[in-house]
């Protein structure tokens, strides 16, 4: 009568492995953007740290916009295939997608250069945009080989590809603040060296085992595209109200107050990404555990992750605000306008959306991508309507008081969701 739990026991230490490789791995990123973040307000001006953010809120976009059209739906449908099938349609659909990027950043390159000819930019920001186009181009090359080593269950593959990252991260971004000036153009191309440097290890890995095949993506594409269609138009939604407030407070109020609400996010960052490195883990597994049980124990697992990392969320930011004003006057060297409301704010927005991000991969793992699509336009709507008039009053924080808004419907919607798959699955129970 032990043999299950026997069996068991195994598998647990398996998923305790990949999810202990998995919160390493999003430390060590974490504490690479916080140090490339911490140089940069330190020893550089508000304009230049202000176009950084606004370079990485391009990438951001982007980034999301593959993970719901590529990504989540290849990580959704690809585990359930045979290990050769697989290994044709994760090779195929990479091949597709990398000529697909190639020619879509060439065309990018346009506006860079129409918006310096047409004297609309400045050499200097025109530069800056081309190198963020690039930038762009090499980190959606890299996450999706990135995605592909989870789906092969292979986070220790993915840490060492990951710290070949960081290390040319922190050499480019040391460039940048003690070499030559401007250091925005250096900040942007340490963004795309270490991007490259990511890319080549985790393919290295990959050819290793499995290798990455060759082959026609229509019928993959084809497969992928009901679920891909309505994620995109979810996540471009949830990118309006998550990620352009940097636009809106540069276009409302100026860089520095990009500067002064990213500086306090920067300070919750290590809350921030391990939310999002724990949620990327968990997409393939919510679907492989969906396969081998009812909704009800994948929404107790799900719950179970999502209060473990709060716990630790919680202690962290309690220390934080122990030490906020050593952290911000003495490391950063940055007085940020409103910091303690900013930092609340922060605090409160990064455990809603834990919950919401860690839920929602039940959702995914239920192809329940229209559905999320509708929860995320009412909650943007809210978010921004909140945002564009709460300015006047409020200032800069502002935005975060609609991003908080927006998380609380999103996951109000998200739970709601939850709730009426698992009352449907229990009144038809499997046979």
């Amino acid at each position: 009568m032990n043999v299950p739990d026997a069996a068991a026991n195994p598998v647990r230490s398996g998923l305790l492995k990949k999810f202990s490789t998995t919160v390493i791995d999003q430390i060590a990123l974490s504490g690479a953007n916080f140090l490339v973040g911490l140089m940069l307000i330190r020893r550089t001006s508000d304009m230049d740290y202000g176009m950084f953010v606004l370079v990485q809120s391009a990438v951001t976009l982007l980034i999301s916009g593959q993970m719901a059209w590529l990504t989540n739906p290849l990580a959704v449908v690809a585990p359930s295939k045979p290990l050769a099938l697989r290994r044709l349609m994760i090779g195929a659909v990479e091949s597709s997608q990398r000529r697909f990027l190639r020619r879509a950043s060439l065309l990018a390159m346009l506006v860079p250069a129409a918006g310096y000819f047409l004297h609309y930019w400045t050499g200097l920001e025109s530069l800056v945009i081309a190198l963020g186009v690039i930038a762009c181009w090499t980190a959606l090359q890299r996450e999706y080989l990135r995605g592909v080593l989870l789906i092969y269950s292979r986070p220790e593959s993915m840490l060492c590809a990951d710290l070949v990252n960081v290390a040319v991260l922190l050499v480019g971004a040391s460039i940048a603040v003690y070499g030559p000036k401007p250091a925005i153009p250096w900040a942007v191309a340490a963004l795309i060296a270490s991007a490259l440097a990511g890319e080549a290890a985790s393919r290295r890995s990959i050819a290793r085992d499995p290798g990455l095949a060759t082959g026609d993506a229509t019928p993959f594409w084809q497969e992928m595209r009901p679920l891909a269609v309505w994620a995109t138009i979810g996540a471009m939604t949830y990118w309006i109200y998550n990620q352009s407030y940097n636009y809106v407070l540069a276009s409302r109020i100026d860089l520095t107050a990009v500067a002064d609400v990213n500086a306090a996010r920067l300070l919750l960052m290590p809350t921030i990404v391990l939310t999002v490195g724990v949620k990327s883990l968990l997409v393939p597994t919510a679907a492989a555990w969906l396969a081998e049980t009812s909704i009800g124990r994948l929404i107790r697992r799900l719950l179970l992750f999502a209060a473990g990392i709060a716990i630790l969320d919680i202690i962290y930011c309690v220390v934080l605000w122990a030490f906020r004003d050593w952290l911000s006057h003495d490391l950063m060297h940055k007085t940020i306008g409103n910091r303690d409301v900013l930092l609340v704010l922060w605090a409160i927005l990064s455990l809603i959306a834990l919950f919401r991000d860690l839920l929602q991969t039940g959702l995914f793992a239920l192809r329940k991508f229209k559905a999320l699509a509708g929860v995320t336009a009412v909650s943007a709507v809210v978010s921004l309507t909140i945002m564009w008039f709460g300015i006047n009053s409020w200032g800069a924080a502002a935005a975060l008081i609609g991003q908080v808004a927006g998380e609380t419907i999103n996951l109000g919607g998200v739970i709601l969701l939850l709730a009426i798959a698992y009352h449907t699955d229990r009144g038809h129970p499997h046979m």
